[in-house]
């Protein structure tokens, strides 16, 4: 134990790169989830966790972001004791391995050999090849008329998936936008972009597809570039196609009762709204087909309805923070991504949240990571702070 305690950040680093790649790849490829979250607990929570035993990791925790979630992952813990849960032991884990996961990227991030940037541009290339087998595997099947396209592994649901495969689709944009001088790396590239996009047609995921056209608008805004009005335009073609060529994919299943789901929520949340209903099992009645459901498809909604009005205001303040810390970073590549990522989620978690305090999953993708890029970005503003008043 004490060999453990007494390894050095550089090790620790190195060791939570091997947890953030199996963080956003493993679960293409894992048969369950209880391997993968191991996995994670070994190899990302572990060191983040050793990595609290040096002073100057502890030090680079000073920022405004981890005391919003301090502050989120406390009320949380209050209301589970107050409101209660049907599993109380295993939901009170809930906000600490989340932490650790925080931890564990930034920790991930500090490595000398790999930059986090190449850690994620090499996550977009391995999920490219996780779409396409996916597509191959779909076509291979033998489809039935109208049946979405899902990801092999354990994001085996179709807004989840599209949810993972949007977000890494959009930080593989971003990421790698410079000029590549390399013709095998760029024909892989576009083999990966076009598994990507053929992915998130045939899933059918229609917030999915707004969320990616919102983000891919507000960064044009933000910082406009020729090759982001090409890329618009390309954009819009692929939607004008797609009305043309299978109008019932954008039509036929309406707005999915999301405003009766959405009404059902706000009038939880407007019953309980000072401690919410905390982790008990809620459900929202849509009698228009005589179903129920188990959340009002929206992650505010959900978070409102689950830690009422102070747990709402805790996350978005600390949602917003991590949109301040993206747009001061927009002129580096990873400030960017997250800029693009950050807005593709607020849009997709609107339509399709399910939850925020859950165990690693493919929404995670759109919840957390974005958190932890923001953290990041506040990790290394504070570090040049720092050399620029040393050198004066």
């Amino acid at each position: 134990m004490l060999k453990l305690l007494s390894l050095r950040q550089e090790v620790l680093a190195r060791w939570a790169v091997i947890g953030l790649l199996i963080l956003l790849c493993a679960p293409w490829v894992l048969p369950s989830s209880k391997l993968y979250h191991q996995l994670t607990a070994v190899f990302l929570w572990l060191p983040a966790l050793l990595a609290l035993f040096h002073n100057d990791f502890r030090a680079r925790l000073r920022q405004p972001e981890i005391l919003l979630f301090a502050a989120l992952a406390l009320w949380t813990l209050l209301v589970l004791l107050v409101q209660g849960a049907a599993e109380p032991q295993s939901k009170v884990k809930l906000p600490f391995y989340v932490a650790l996961s925080l931890l564990g990227v930034m920790l991930a991030a500090l490595d000398v050999r790999w930059s986090l940037e190449s850690l994620l541009r090499l996550c977009v290339w391995l999920g490219g090849l996780g779409a396409a087998a996916s597509t191959l595997y779909y076509f291979g099947a033998g489809p039935a008329p109208g049946q979405r396209l899902i990801a092999l592994g354990l994001w085996d649901t179709a807004i989840m998936a599209a949810h993972a495969v949007g977000a890494l689709s959009l930080l593989g944009v971003f990421l790698y936008i410079r000029p590549i001088n390399k013709p095998a790396l760029s024909v892989s590239l576009a083999l990966v972009a076009l598994a990507y996009v053929v992915f998130l047609g045939l899933n059918h995921t229609r917030g999915v597809w707004l969320a990616l056209f919102v983000a891919l608008i507000f960064l044009l805004l933000a910082k406009p570039t020729r090759k982001g009005f090409l890329v618009i335009l390309l954009m819009l073609v692929g939607v004008a196609a797609l009305a043309i060529v299978e109008p019932q994919s954008i039509v036929e299943r309406g707005v999915s009762y999301r405003p009766t789901l959405w009404m059902g929520g706000i009038q939880l949340f407007s019953d309980n709204w000072l401690l919410g209903l905390g982790f008990k099992p809620y459900e929202i009645a849509v009698p228009a087909i005589h179903v129920s459901f188990k959340h009002p498809h929206n992650l505010f909604l959900d978070i409102a309805v689950r830690l009422g009005l102070p747990g709402l205001m805790l996350f978005s303040l600390l949602w917003l923070a991590t949109l301040w810390r993206a747009w001061l970073n927009r002129g580096e590549p990873l400030g960017r991504a997250l800029l693009a990522l950050w807005t593709f989620a607020s849009v997709a978690l609107l339509t399709d949240g399910i939850g925020l305090w859950l165990k690693p999953n493919a929404d995670w993708l759109i919840t957390w990571l974005p958190i932890a890029l923001g953290m990041v970005l506040a990790m290394r503003c504070a570090a040049v702070n720092v050399e620029d008043k040393s050198e004066r």
